[in-house]
């Protein structure tokens, strides 16, 4: 794989550039292969981000789940002396 470091990149198109990636939740660099490759007619093929096997389990807790998760795991943070005789 090749790198590419582009200069002198005036304000407007850099904060393009970072207002779309964050949209489309990908990185800037990202952004940037895929606008080159469709500039110049280049088919890439689409892979989705790999956090998306796990997106069913992100962002789902809201304040109660979590004081719950807290409250079941909050002994969890005690030692018995006990135990370790």
């Amino acid at each position: 794989m090749k790198s590419l470091t582009l200069h002198a990149m005036d304000d407007q198109l850099a904060d393009q550039i970072k207002r779309r990636a964050n949209e489309m939740s990908i990185s800037m660099n990202e952004l940037a292969k895929r606008i080159l490759a469709e500039g110049l007619g280049i088919k890439t093929p689409a892979k989705p981000p790999h956090r998306d096997d796990f997106a069913c389990f992100c962002g789902t807790w809201d304040e109660t789940d979590l004081a719950a998760f807290n409250d079941r795991v909050a002994d969890m943070g005690t030692v018995n002396a006990e135990d370790w005789r």
